[in-house]
């Protein structure tokens, strides 16, 4: 697709050329008859539609994660994570002991990271776990959120809600240039 796009601007700039004009840099310096100069304008753009999508091709920026964390001295505990994105499966984790008392000093854990296209998409957890009082529950919660050409990374929290007697799950999203 890229070679037929630089094959097509070749083939205008020398439409140009074949059309009386010396050279392409001749051409930019000229006064142009009102169709050329439309012509001209619409391979300027085109050359600079070609670039981007070089870029995107050559160095992808769709790249989406996920991260778990839990807020240090919080009272949950998880167990396990089911995660879905756009309502296929994407992820599954059992937290070990030590795993989950890493998080718990606030390390993060990835628990997701693939490419997503452009636009809105959704994230759905399924989280395993202990409240605070030590009661299990198992908790649904979802995230909708926009993908645009940055990197982003999502982070998916437990903490204690206010009267610390059920855990808390928030999003929070970054844009990474």
């Amino acid at each position: 697709m890229m070679i037929r796009g630089r094959l097509f601007a070749l083939f205008l700039m020398g439409t140009i050329s074949a059309a009386g004009l010396s050279s392409v840099a001749h051409a930019a310096e000229a006064k142009l008859p009102g169709d050329l100069q439309s012509l001209k304008t619409d391979l300027v753009t085109l050359n600079k539609e070609i670039t981007l999508l070089e870029n995107e091709l050559m160095f992808p920026s769709a790249e989406t994660s996920l991260v778990v964390s839990v807020e240090a001295g919080s009272g949950v505990k998880l167990v396990d994570i089911n995660l879905s994105v756009d309502d296929k499966s994407a992820g599954y984790y059992f937290y070990s002991d030590t795993e989950f008392a890493a998080l718990a000093k606030g390390g993060m854990h990835r628990l997701y990271s693939g490419n997503l296209t452009s636009g809105q998409h959704t994230i759905k957890a399924v989280i395993t776990g202990y409240e605070p009082g030590g009661k299990d529950f198992q908790r649904t919660v979802t995230h909708t959120f926009s993908k645009g050409a940055q990197r982003k990374v999502i982070e998916l929290k437990a903490s204690d809600n206010a009267t610390r007697t059920q855990g808390d799950f928030r999003f929070r999203e970054w844009e990474i240039q």
